[in-house]
């Protein structure tokens, strides 16, 4: 009966030591997708508050506009190249056609 014993006991310990050894990648794949998840709420840019900065005008409230190139920078970046029409957006708050810094 002690070499049943023994010998469960030693299958038992053998498993518990294999268990762990599983590729690390099957415990990482979830946190992958978390990140992932934090990663699409992260991309693009959210409107400023508005709130007071249009010199008591209202309803103040934030647009996207095309942003100014800046004098000197080339254009003819290895970034730019594969997207020709790409013009950046910025952020300034609206009220009745005049537009404030946020």
């Amino acid at each position: 009966m002690s070499k049943h014993l023994h010998t469960s006991v030693l299958l038992l310990l053998l498993l518990l030591l294999i268990d762990p050894m599983t590729p690390a990648s099957a415990s990482v794949q979830p946190h992958q997708g978390l990140l992932m998840e934090e990663d699409k709420i992260r991309l693009g840019s959210t409107p400023p508050s508005c709130h007071r900065r249009c010199d008591q005008c209202n309803p103040c409230i934030a647009v996207q506009v095309p942003t100014l190139p800046v004098a000197g920078l080339r254009r003819n970046t290895d970034s730019f190249r594969g997207y020709p029409n790409y013009k950046p957006l910025g952020w300034k708050c609206r009220c009745q056609g005049r537009f404030f810094n946020p």
